[in-house]
Order: C-alpha cells, then sequence, then structure tokens
C-alpha cells in the first residue's frame, strides 16, 4: 500500500471510529433496553389477564421536566388481543380531547363510550383517550404508529388548538425552530437510544442549574411569542406545517385501512374577549365613547360608536370584539356572528385557533375522503343566535360537561351514519344530559377555572373564592376544594359526596356518586355494593339484587357478595334461588371460619323456610363439627330435633 493509501486508510478508519462507537452503543443500549424512549403503550397484567396501558408520563418526550410541568394522559387499559365483535376507538387531540379542566368521565371520549354501549349492546365498545393538554399535530403523529400497532377500528382526531404554542410549536417555549420538516425529523432521531442518553445528560445538568418555579400555569410556561399577527409569515409557515402534518396523519391512515373522523373546533367566540389587541388610538377613543353611552343608556349612540370604532380600526380585535358584541345583544345573529368570528381570528394571541385552521381541517377531509364531524356548527346549532358562548363553554374554548357530551352525541351521530360499527339499536336514543355527570364533577372542573382564568393570559385578579358561585349543591364545592387541594383522589371524593347524601337520606343522589364511579372504573365492583348498600338502607331487596349481580360480575373475591345476595333473594321470599346463592357463598375459599359459619347458619334457616328441614339440621351440624361451641347453631338444632318428635 501506498503512503497515499495508508493516509487514506488512517483517516477512513480515524473519521469511522466515532460512528462505530455509537453504533456499539446503539447496538449495547438496545440489547439492555437502556436509554430508551419514554414508552407510549405497555403492557400490563390484572387478574391474570394481559392488557396494555398508556404511560402517563409519554410525554416526558417533548416536556423536560426541568423547564415546565409535564402534562400525563390518562393511563387507559385496553385488551393486548382486540376482543372478537369489538369496535374499538381511539380519540387523539389536545386538552379538549383530555378532558380539561374536569375529571375522569366528564371528558367526551367516555361519555361517547356511555353511548355507544347502549346503541350497540352486542358489541364490546372501547373508546380510548390519548389526548394530552399543551400538544398539537407534531405529537399526534409522533404517537400514531403505536396507536395503529393496536388495531383501531376508527381514529378520532379533535387537534388544531395548539399548533402555535403546544410542544413544537412556533411560538412554544418548547421549540427547534419553525421548520416542520426539521421538527418531524427531530422526533424520529430521539427514538435513537444514544441521543437519548445525550438528552438525559443536559436534562440532568439542567436540573443542576435549574431556575426555582416560576409560578406559571402551563399556558403560561409554554408561550414565547405572545403576539403572532394574523396572515403574518410565521402565521402562514405554522398553519401550513398543520396542514402538512394533518396530511401525514390522514395519508398513513389510509394506508392502515383505519377509518379517520377530523373534527371542527369550537372557540367561545361570544363570551371572551381577545387576550391581546392592537388598536389604534382613535378607536380605543371610539371603545371609551362605547363605555360612558353604555352606562348612560344611550344605546343607539352607542352602537354608532362601536361601528366607528370598527370602521377606524378593522385589524383590532378589540374593536371587533366590542361592536360584535353591541349587534349581539340587539339580536342581530348574522352580523354579530362574522364580526365576533373575525375579532377571534384577529386576536394576536393564538390560544384558539382561527377558522383558516378549520378550512385546512375541511380541506384535508376532502382531499384523502375522509369524515368531518362539524362539531363547530353543532354548538352554533344550540348556542344562543348561533354563537358560541358561556352556554357550552367554561372559558376560552374548553366546553362545560353539558358540552362535552354534546360532542359525544356528535360523534355518536356520524358513526351511526358511517356504518362502521353496523346500524345501532333501533330504540335507542342518547338521553339529553351526560351519563352520571354530578354537581362534585362540575365543581372540581369549574374551580380550576375560576382559579386560571384569574391569572395570565386572562385579566388578573385577586382570587376571593368566597366569589365563587357553586354550580349546584354547596356541599359538593367544599369536597370539591378538598379535592383539588388535599385528597386529589377523585373515587373518595364522589364517595365523600356520597356519604353526604346518605346522611340526608337522598339514596337516589347517592347512587349517583357511585355510578359516577363505576363509569370511569367499570371493572371495580365496589361502587356496585356501594349502590347495593342504599338499596338495602331503603328496603329495596329487588334492585339490591340487581346491583349485587353487578358487583358479582365484577370480583374474584366473590364470597361475601354471595352471602349479601342470597340475603336479598331470602328478603323477596324466593327461597330456592337463596339456598342456592347461601350454599355457593359457604364454600368460597376467601371466607374466614367465622363467615363461612355465619353463612351456613343462615342457609339452616332459609332451607328450614323452604321445607328441607333434615338439609338444615345436616348444616347446623357442620358447623358444629367445626365450632362445637357456636351456641346458636346448638340451639337451632335442638329446636329442630325437638320439632321432629311425635
Amino acid at each position: 500500500m501506498t503512503d497515499r493509501g495508508k493516509k487514506a486508510a488512517f483517516w477512513a478508519v480515524t473519521l469511522a471510529f466515532p460512528f462505530l462507537v455509537l453504533a456499539i452503543l446503539e447496538g449495547l443500549f438496545r440489547l439492555t433496553g437502556w436509554f430508551a424512549e419514554e414508552p407510549f403503550i405497555v403492557p400490563v397484567s390484572k387478574g391474570g389477564k394481559e392488557f396494555l396501558q398508556f404511560n402517563p408520563w409519554v410525554a416526558k418526550r417533548y416536556f423536560d421536566p426541568n423547564r415546565v410541568s409535564v402534562p400525563a394522559v390518562s393511563p387507559e387499559t385496553f385488551a393486548r388481543v382486540k376482543p372478537a365483535h369489538s369496535f374499538r376507538i381511539f380519540c387523539l387531540g389536545e386538552s379538549t380531547t383530555a378532558g380539561f379542566p374536569f375529571d375522569c368521565h366528564v371528558q367526551f371520549p367516555r361519555q361517547l363510550r356511555a353511548i355507544l354501549e347502549q346503541a350497540y349492546p352486542d358489541r364490546k365498545v372501547e373508546v380510548i383517550n390519548a389526548g394530552i393538554s399543551a400538544v398539537n399535530s407534531y405529537t399526534v403523529l409522533d404517537l400514531l404508529p403505536d396507536i395503529l400497532k393496536t388495531k383501531p377500528d376508527l381514529v378520532i382526531v379533535y387537534l388544531g388548538h395548539n399548533e402555535f404554542y403546544g410542544a413544537y410549536g412556533s411560538a412554544s417555549a418548547i421549540s427547534i425552530g419553525r421548520s416542520d420538516a426539521l421538527v418531524r425529523f427531530f422526533l424520529k432521531l430521539q427514538k435513537i437510544h444514544v441521543v437519548q442518553m445525550m438528552r438525559r445528560g443536559v436534562q440532568a445538568l439542567g436540573r443542576v442549574f435549574a431556575s426555582p418555579p416560576s409560578g406559571k400555569t402551563l399556558m403560561g410556561e409554554v408561550v414565547r411569542d405572545q403576539q403572532i399577527p394574523y396572515g403574518s409569515e410565521q402565521y402562514q409557515q405554522t398553519l401550513a406545517a398543520f396542514r402538512t402534518n394533518l396530511g401525514i396523519l390522514c395519508g398513513t391512515c389510509r394506508e392502515e385501512g383505519v377509518p379517520v373522523f377530523l373534527s371542527t373546533l369550537v372557540s367561545n367566540i361570544r363570551d371572551l374577549p381577545p387576550f391581546m389587541s392592537a388598536t389604534s388610538a382613535r378607536a380605543a377613543a371610539w371603545l371609551r365613547a362605547m363605555d360612558s353611552l353604555r352606562t348612560l343608556g344611550k344605546n343607539d349612540e352607542c352602537l354608532l360608536a362601536g361601528r366607528k370604532a370598527f370602521e377606524s380600526d378593522s385589524g383590532s380585535a378589540e374593536a371587533l370584539f366590542a361592536f360584535g358584541r353591541e349587534q349581539a345583544s340587539r339580536g342581530d345573529s348574522l352580523i354579530a356572528a362574522e364580526i365576533l368570528f373575525a375579532a377571534k381570528d384577529k386576536d394576536l394571541m393564538r390560544f384558539r385557533a382561527s377558522e383558516d385552521v378549520n378550512t385546512i381541517i375541511c380541506e384535508t377531509a376532502r382531499t384523502y375522503n375522509v369524515r368531518v364531524v362539524d362539531i363547530l356548527q353543532w354548538f352554533r346549532d344550540r348556542a344562543p343566535l348561533g354563537i358560541p358562548g358561556n352556554e357550552w363553554l367554561c372559558d376560552h374554548l374548553h366546553p362545560t360537561p353539558d358540552g362535552y357530551y354534546e360532542m359525544a352525541r356528535a360523534y355518536f351521530e356520524a358513526i351511526a351514519l358511517s356504518g362502521l360499527a353496523g346500524p345501532p339499536d333501533s330504540s335507542f336514543h342518547p338521553q339529553e344530559k351526560p351519563y352520571f355527570v354530578t354537581d362534585l364533577d362540575w365543581d372540581i372542573g369549574l374551580l380550576k377555572v375560576y382559579g386560571l382564568m384569574r391569572r395570565w393570559p386572562f385579566k388578573e385578579s385577586l382570587l376571593a373564592g368566597r366569589e365563587y358561585v357553586p354550580h349546584g349543591d354547596p356541599a359538593a364545592t367544599k369536597i370539591a376544594q378538598d379535592y383539588l387541594t388535599v385528597g386529589k383522589v377523585w373515587s373518595r371524593a364522589q364517595y365523600a359526596m356520597a356519604d353526604e347524601y346518605i346522611r340526608r337520606k337522598d339514596y337516589a343522589s347517592a347512587r349517583k356518586q357511585y355510578r359516577a364511579v363505576a363509569m370511569f372504573a367499570p371493572d371495580d365492583p365496589f361502587p356496585y355494593q356501594q349502590v347495593a348498600r342504599t338499596y338495602e338502607l331503603e328496603q329495596d331487596w329487588e334492585n339490591r339484587e340487581i346491583a349485587l349481580q353487578s358487583a358479582l360480575e365484577r370480583s374474584s373475591s366473590k364470597g361475601l357478595i354471595l352471602y349479601h345476595l342470597a340475603m336479598s333473594q331470602w328478603k323477596q321470599g324466593r327461597l330456592d334461588k337463596a339456598c342456592a346463592t347461601m350454599e355457593a357463598a359457604t364454600v368460597r375459599p376467601e371466607l374466614s371460619l367465622e363467615e363461612r359459619q355465619n353463612a351456613r347458619f343462615y342457609l339452616a334457616g332459609f332451607f328450614n323456610d323452604n321445607g328441607q328441614k333434615e338439609k338444615a339440621k345436616g348444616v347446623l351440624r357442620l358447623i358444629l363439627t367445626e365450632n362445637p361451641g357456636f351456641a346458636p347453631a346448638k340451639q337451632f338444632l335442638f329446636s329442630l330435633e325437638r320439632s321432629g318428635k311425635p
């Protein structure tokens, strides 16, 4: 080999050596599982059965815990092997999909599941919520491959409000630039273990030099650029990236043969003023005049001043909103809607998607031949003057529990029309109100919003909890406050509210609390047992039996449930059934000796009441064989033997 060749070989080896080391490290890390990307779906075992579950902290892929609060995904659990005759839906999106600010079963995926279970009683329905707060289309694209591996029958997408401020958005504090291709490449790069090693090293250094907590909300933590004018270069680039990401999502699902429902987005148009507005001095003067004229009751002059403000600065979100509200107060729905939607679009702070985003959603749906569920129109059809406001939305864009239920109804109607799950039961009609949503559920969410809407980016004001008006029962507000500040366990809060209703002997309301827990945790027998207890207090033995049967189906520890079930059957005079059920209870291995003897004693009584005295005697003798000192059994047996003598 010539000297020149040796030099070339030397430099080739030198340059290749770092890549070789990295390749060896990558192989080692993959074999050992070290420095793997935060998983999204993990296998779990429950009751001897295999399931899949969302990792609550998958968002650590996108958020550095040293810099912001990491939003959690609901730890949804679903069958590892998709059941026969099942219909599996994944709901993808941001905080609205996650159900913010309400907890557990208020979210639209849970309400949709409740509707579908009744509409399709012969199908195993799975509606799985993959919503995460403060994310956007980049995150959804990153999670999509794992979701498609689970063989969904439908993917529902409610997405687009967070394109600017969600993780890796163009105006987000969590950003690597405005190039959408670079962001997608970076997210793919993070799946390499060596990259994760370096990322975690940087985060570890960040913990050393981390600043004290900012005290900001998650909304405040993720915002970098507060002002993004409508139609600006940054605005156009961000919407172009959203269009591309949405197209990739639809195309990927089409390649896998998975149907997609895209959704238009709804915002509080009528009752929430713009967060930030650039208003000329002349328009500001007319707006001040409006306030003065309104105070004086000069309504016609007030409207004229509003028109002058609008005409002098049609780009001012503040002027548009004031004029639109004035038109709405006079019942002019067409003009008011046009102006108020424009006010929302001209808002410089982009927490609410503009109508251009809804246009992109509809155009992408046509391009990829997917169905659009027009959530915006659904809300407009039910809103005063056709302009969504506080009646369905609790803040700038998150629905109330009634609003979330309306979303579920809209999706149900789309599913029924699509035929994807077959024809629904012809006798089924969705109820008018959400399933098992209580005053406590309302207060939990509204109290969160009460605090958030008195901090940036809303108009800041001192918190005064006594100003909060309870949604319904004042006792629910106190329990909700305790839950948010101390307890943090939603089911315990529901049980505490149920205890309050039981104290008042309002057993129907107590049952609603227990059924709320049962709706969120359908495999848990305990809430059904508590429902049975309320019926026992009312001496409603038939409904107590029904509730206990539901508990029995869900429990692996069946002994005491069978015991109480037999007692309910006995109270109804169904002696044959009571004997069989109590006999089944006596052989359950989880019963203690004392519980088993008590069950046998009642079984002897049931046999005696049913005219089977010899069987009763046999059971009593068995009790005394195990425990000769069981006095009630001795007395009962003596009584039976004496009554049998001539």
